[in-house]
């Protein structure tokens, strides 16, 4: 008789047991769903930003503000290049110089702490200057 007793009350224990785990499955996956969204709308925010920081990068295209222009004018006919700031970081700024033509022909490297510019001819000339300011 005891035996009939064990056998119900197990039988609710597991059906009870079982509810609980697909309540709490359903749960981590909306909450993995909603974490995907976010993860997705701050990355596409994270593009935006780039983008609008690329944008003011490339709208500054005059070299007069910085450091290395002197050098940059002594050593490239800066009327007839244009340049495109490729990268400008705490570290290094990287200008590309196009010809009217839209050919990239010369590369600066500006290394901001050591105060070091190397100009590159990009048509197979190689080194035209490396140095310090």
């Amino acid at each position: 008789m005891k035996k009939l007793w064990l056998i119900p009350i197990l039988a609710l224990a597991i059906a009870g047991c079982g509810n609980n785990e697909e309540i709490v499955e359903e749960e981590e996956s909306v909450e993995v769903v909603e974490l995907e969204e976010t993860d997705s709308e701050n990355t596409e925010i994270e593009i935006e930003e780039e983008a609008e920081i690329n944008e003011e990068i490339s709208s500054d295209s005059k070299t007069a503000d910085y450091e290395e222009n002197e050098l940059l004018e002594e050593h490239l006919s800066l009327d007839e290049l244009t340049p495109q700031v490729e990268t400008d970081n705490p570290n290094k700024r990287i200008i590309l110089f196009e010809n009217q033509s839209g050919e990239k022909v010369y590369k600066s490297i500006f290394i901001k702490n050591d105060q070091h510019l190397k100009i590159i001819d990009l048509n197979g000339d190689g080194l035209v200057y490396e140095g310090h300011l």
